[in-house]
């Protein structure tokens, strides 16, 4: 169903997955940390109809790397590439997360290539991401990220370190490891692993740093927003499940966005069932809107 390519960008290898040409291309864009195949649950459903082009971004799966250059604009530099060189018609981007964000820049920066935006409960809010991002307790997260990924273990050693990981609070007396909540077995630790083993650690130097105001200095969400003129699909997350769109900010989204189209995941967090089997409402919701188009 499904076959890996490469792209040369001229500056790096962008790896893919390419779908049979069943209709328009829609182009796939994973968040932070992530590759690919963290869209294989929705995948199936989109192929009879969509021509698939699942992209790993640099430092990311098996897409290469480039030290010191993973900001926003930097991934869209490459989408664009992508679009210019290996597309004919114009695409409708689908974001997760800073695939969102991503998506966003592209299509303010070369409207004529993009059909229609699918926004996965990006951060929508600037001051809100700066705020979390820059706490203690998620740099330490980063930065022990950064580690696991530079350490060269095994998938099996990796999966069990991530298992490991302490959470806050006690059961039973005990300290909580990541591996004792609901839903994280053995098989989703090694597919997290293996997702990891494939980031640059270099990927996360904002983030484990604490230079996030670097990170996003050229991420102008509402100027990006005011741009796009073509069909949006705001995918809003349940946020006490973690997901990271208020409906404050869905709704300030919508008010710049002449052709948006907001729905809310209320089951879901903010990996929209992608990494707990629970994607059909995601699916849904994708497959109800694209026929609009």
């Amino acid at each position: 169903m499904l076959e890996e390519r490469k792209f040369d960008t001229g500056i790096l290898a962008i790896n893919y997955a390419e779908g049979p040409p069943s209709g328009p291309p829609l182009v796939l864009i994973h968040g932070g940390g992530d590759r690919w195949q963290h869209f294989l649950p929705i995948i199936p459903g989109l192929t009879m109809y969509w021509h698939i082009h699942a992209l790993d971004l640099r430092g990311h799966g098996k897409s290469g790397r480039v030290p010191g250059q993973y900001r926003p604009e930097h991934y869209m530099e490459d989408v664009v590439t992508f679009l210019d060189h290996q597309l004919v018609e114009a695409a409708i981007l689908l974001g997760h997360s800073l695939g969102g964000w991503i998506a966003l820049l592209v299509a303010a920066q070369r409207q004529e290539k993009v059909r229609a935006l699918i926004l996965g409960d990006p951060p929508l809010n600037l001051q809100r991401f700066l705020a979390i991002e820059s706490s203690k307790e998620r740099i330490a997260m980063w930065r022990e990220m950064r580690r696991l990924a530079s350490a060269g273990l095994s998938v099996p050693e990796l999966a069990s370190a991530l298992a490991d990981l302490p959470l806050p609070g006690k059961a039973a007396g005990k300290p909580l490891r990541y591996g004792d909540l609901p839903g994280v077995d053995t098989a989703y630790l090694r597919g997290w692993a293996r997702t990891l083993s494939q980031v640059d650690p270099d990927a996360v130097q904002y983030h484990a740093e604490g230079r996030l105001d670097e990170y996003v200095a050229k991420v102008d969400l509402d100027g990006m927003l005011q741009r796009i003129a073509c069909p949006v699909l705001l995918l809003q997350a349940n946020p006490s499940l973690g997901g990271l769109i208020s409906d404050e900010d869905a709704a300030h989204a919508l008010s710049l966005l002449p052709n948006g189209v907001h729905v809310q995941l209320e089951s879901v967090g903010h990996n929209l069932g992608l990494s707990t089997g629970e994607a059909t409402p995601l699916l849904r919701a994708v497959t109800d809107f694209l026929p609009s188009l």
